[in-house]
């Protein structure tokens, strides 16, 4: 394979900039024209329609001219209350945290992490509502950097619209949750077909194998031969680690059981995953051999989880160091917290016992890994503000030294941020299958 590892080194990776709003997508709210005093008292509202199809409830007070109160209010990952600054510039609120009652900071995109959780807002008094609008107020490029984001966005969109319905959807797995499902798209064709396991994200807390954000990969799969699994597993609700390692796992091995079944080569698998399906994709590509991570689902044993190939988009990886990670960049972030999506993962809070949180790490295994024939696509945005891109960087240059450089792939794709559809171009797409046709088929 002649391919080329581009890393990046720590140093350089610092020295980047880190901008964490994007465009805001939705019409804001109108601003009344009202002074600043007249804002005050009133409970403002705004409903954020996730990505992984729930509603987050942001409630804003305006306790007195310069302290605020901001409520999110969030049935899946709990509520929180932040404390908050904030000044009334050009007709909007600007609001600044200062701290929160859990210790965690917000995860929504329109607070800017790189500018202590900024936040932009238009209100409207006699409604009682708001909106976050984009911090971006640059006006060299800014038309034409619009139409790029909408046109790759668009591109995504309309590869998750035209995502085909599962040849086979909910099938079992295992049996000690409803959870552990997946479903099989098998292309155009006869003959048996390399496979792609798709692990979908969402905090290790949300989302299933349907997730929109998945489809671009499932549709490319199957465009360019591959059977496609896509892949639920047990949240954090319900079971901690390893469980949803334990499930991802399992879903391999049921490939390999079931592969006369369905038409599956099961010596050509490809485990792919976004976000949190990305840290169980590459547990899974690196841990095949570690007994103690299949957990309590005990089905087909027989058979081995391994695989060939891995591709990692913007995964966390090494949890106990994320928040230094951040830290170096001049982010603030708050990882190693209770509610810390890692920490409900784990079972308890991450920064509290460095050796029991090195077990949810790859390298803690390292002396049982066999699978030198492994080859790995990993890639991130340099703009994430969700999990540091420097967790890419340093699981790229451990697994080419693993590895051998030639086996590794690595790239950072400017301006990106978490989940940013730029990931899922037809071009970067296309780019990921060439890799893989290397070894596969």
């Amino acid at each position: 394979m002649k391919k080329k590892l581009f890393t990046l080194t720590l140093a350089a990776m610092l020295s980047m900039s880190v901008c964490a709003v994007p465009a805001f997508a939705e019409e804001a709210v109108e601003s009344a024209d009202t002074g600043a005093d007249a804002l005050i008292g009133t409970t403002y509202t705004y409903l954020e329609e996730t990505p992984f199809g729930f509603t987050v409830t942001w409630e804003m007070i305006l306790d007195d001219s310069e302290n605020a109160t901001i409520n999110e209010i969030n049935d899946v990952a709990g509520n929180t209350v932040y404390s908050a600054t904030w000044t009334y510039e050009d007709g909007t609120v600007v609001t600044v945290l200062t701290g929160s009652d859990t210790g965690s900071m917000p995860q929504a995109d329109f607070f800017d992490s790189s500018n202590d959780y900024q936040c932009i807002w238009e209100v409207s008094v006699e409604d009682a509502a708001m909106a976050p609008v984009s911090s971006d107020t640059s006006e060299d490029g800014a038309a034409a950097d619009d139409s790029a984001e909408s046109a790759d966005a668009a591109e995504s969109s309309d590869a998750a619209d035209s995502a085909p319905g599962a040849d086979f959807a909910d099938v079992a797995f295992a049996d000690d949750s409803d959870s552990q499902v997946l479903d099989i798209y098998l292309p155009e064709g006869e003959g048996t077909f390399p496979v792609i396991v798709v692990v979908h994200g969402g905090g290790f807390m949300f989302g299933d194998q349907g997730m929109d954000i998945i489809k671009p990969i499932i549709s490319a799969g199957l465009d360019n031969g591959y059977a496609v699994v896509s892949v639920d597993y047990r949240k954090s609700s319900e079971a901690q680690f390893p469980a949803a390692l334990a499930d991802v796992k399992a879903a391999v091995r049921f490939v390999r059981a079931n592969a006369e079944e369905y038409g599956f080569d099961a010596d050509s698998i490809v485990i792919w995953g976004e976000s949190a399906g990305a840290y169980l994709s590459v547990m899974t590509a690196l841990t095949a051999n570690v007994e103690s991570l299949n957990g309590d689902v005990d089905e087909n044993l027989d058979y081995s989880s391994e695989v060939t190939a891995l591709v990692d988009f913007y995964g966390p990886i090494e949890f106990y160091v994320m928040d230094d990670e951040y830290a170096e960049m001049g982010i603030e972030s708050s990882f190693g917290t209770d509610t810390s999506f890692e920490s409900q993962f784990l079972g308890q809070n991450l920064s509290e016992n460095e050796e029991y949180t090195y077990t949810t790490y790859w390298e803690t295994y390292a002396d049982e890994f066999t699978n030198t024939d492994l080859i790995a696509w990993i890639q991130a945005g340099d703009s994430d503000t969700s999990v540091p891109c420097t967790e890419s960087v340093n699981l790229a240059d451990r697994l080419s030294g693993l590895l051998g450089e030639d086996q590794v792939s690595f790239g950072l794709i400017e301006g990106a941020e978490h989940e940013d559809d730029l990931f899922y171009t037809d071009e970067n797409l296309a780019a990921v299958f060439e890799f893989l046709a290397a070894v596969i088929g």
